[in-house]
């Protein structure tokens, strides 16, 4: 009797194990929503030397100031080459509907934004879209974690995001190798609408204060055989920031 007693507990606790392990196992939603909520800095101010190489290896480097206010509200200068000096880029995300994206040209005075068809389209030349500049939103995905995975001896997830059918979008998916250290996608794979592999995205973060930011990002075009590298370089965070500092009258002013 007590050796039926003693399979019997074993047996219980193995399913309560079991049970528990199934309970701790991530949806693919929840990873979404912790790279959403991953802590990150209130604001962050960076100089970017941006390098697009074409398929022949021929480089052209450009230099670029940004500052960010979390995931909401972006501004990006050009301070090189001259003949982009002073161009300027803002983005603002909303939760409810699509981002606003303006350019400004100094050549031509005025500021104009983008509209929503023209997202799809290439930001300055770079194998980044507007679509890439935006602010993914969560909600506008469904999710599945594909796998887990080992490289250069740090653990992902793998995680596809689906778009829901009524999103504007130039993917038809993406898939995310998430670091489980600090839930970063790290790289990413974009596929176009016949379900072909279009864009790699790869970057290396390194800890700041008590945030993993990015110093390094590669964009490669697979079928245009060309690539943008952008460098981030005096990193600063938290600094305080007037919200004037968001705005089309803003960046209007040369860098």
């Amino acid at each position: 009797m007590r050796k039926i007693l003693t399979a019997l507990c074993v047996m219980l606790l193995t399913l309560i194990f079991i049970s528990a392990e199934k309970k701790q196992e991530l949806t693919g939603e929840e990873l979404a929503q912790k790279i959403d909520t991953r802590e990150q800095p209130k604001t962050m101010k960076a100089t970017m030397t941006m390098v697009l190489i074409d398929k022949k290896g021929n480089k052209r480097e450009r230099k670029v100031s940004s500052i960010r206010e979390g995931d909401e509200k972006m501004l990006m200068w050009f301070l090189a080459p001259a003949d982009e000096k002073g161009v300027s880029f803002l983005r603002k995300s909303y939760e409810d509907r699509d981002d606003d994206m303006w350019l400004y040209l100094p050549a031509f005075g005025k500021v104009r934004r983008i509209a929503s068809h023209a997202k799809k389209g290439n930001f300055m030349g770079t194998d980044f879209t507007y679509e890439d500049m935006g602010d993914r939103k969560i909600k506008n995905y469904t999710y599945k974690i594909l796998k887990e995975e080992k490289i250069d001896n740090k653990d992902y997830w793998v995680l596809e995001w689906t778009p829901k059918e009524n999103v504007d979008t130039d993917y038809s998916k993406i898939i995310s190798w998430v670091w489980k250290e600090n839930y970063s996608p790290i790289i990413e794979e974009f596929y176009d609408k016949t379900g072909e592999k279009k864009k790699i995205k790869k970057m290396d973060v390194e800890k700041k204060d008590k945030y993993w930011l990015p110093v390094k990002m590669v964009m490669e075009d697979i079928k245009a055989n060309h690539k943008t590298e952008m460098y981030f370089e005096d990193i600063k965070v938290d600094e305080k920031l007037e919200d004037s500092v968001f705005t089309t009258s803003y960046m209007q002013r040369v860098r």
